[in-house]
């Protein structure tokens, strides 16, 4: 592995805490391939066995699945230097249960279930970073089917929020996420979550504040989500 592309894979969230020159030492002798996609192509289709971590050194991969009337969804969009279906690899069944399109240019590396394995034998940060990356992949799919049940986005915005200020016991909220990946947990544009965000604030029911949001009228967002 080369020092460039060592630098890319240290901001994986998989080697957090691990610096360049460690990676590259915990890399010596762990086989691995390197592969490159053009736009748009398939990088992975729904049912393929995934025998092998890929992790993006560059681009963006979408992961997607059809429903009964062949209407495309998009589960989760995966950045460079993302790593992709990190608990399929180990499980029983590890057919992907999605398909992973290129919506860039794609460059990954691909490291076989053997030498993910040696990785986490010669580094046990790395094992804790990988069960760690697992879970926190688990809880978001777990989360995203949970607000599957609510048909608008504001729903799913202000269902969201009681969870969250339930779980941490306050009308201050800390997000979890970014706006972004809130838009993505939420399956619209990040636009469209803004726009949801202005009209509450407009309306007395919000403060946001960063990754801070603060419910003013606890009250009104419970009876709006009893009416429905």
């Amino acid at each position: 592995m080369n020092t460039a592309d060592a630098k890319i894979l240290s901001a994986c969230s998989l080697f957090n805490g691990i610096a360049d020159d460690e990676l590259l030492f915990l890399f010596e002798g762990i086989p691995y391939t390197e592969k490159s996609f053009s736009k748009n192509s398939m990088v992975m289709i729904r049912g393929d066995e995934y025998d092998s971590l890929k992790i993006l050194l560059e681009g963006e991969v979408s992961a997607e699945i059809q429903d009964f009337n062949g209407k495309t969804i998009k589960i989760e969009n995966l950045k460079a230097p993302d790593a992709m279906a990190t608990g399929i690899l180990f499980a029983d069944d590890n057919t992907l249960p999605v398909t992973l399109v290129a919506q860039t240019e794609v460059r990954l590396i691909s490291i076989p279930k053997n030498s993910i394995i040696a990785l986490s034998q010669k580094n046990k940060l790395f094992l804790l970073n990988y069960f760690n990356d697992s879970g926190n992949k688990v809880v978001f799919l777990a989360e995203k089917l949970r607000l599957f049940k609510f048909k608008s986005l504001r729903e799913k915005f202000t269902g969201y929020l009681l969870s969250l200020s339930g779980k941490q016991s306050s009308n201050i909220i800390k997000l979890p996420y970014t706006r972004e990946k809130l838009a993505e947990l939420f399956g619209v544009a990040r636009p469209s979550l803004s726009r949801v965000c202005s009209e509450m604030s407009d309306e007395g029911l919000l403060k946001l504040e960063g990754k801070t949001i603060t419910i003013l009228d606890k009250r009104e967002l419970k009876s709006s989500m009893d009416t429905e």
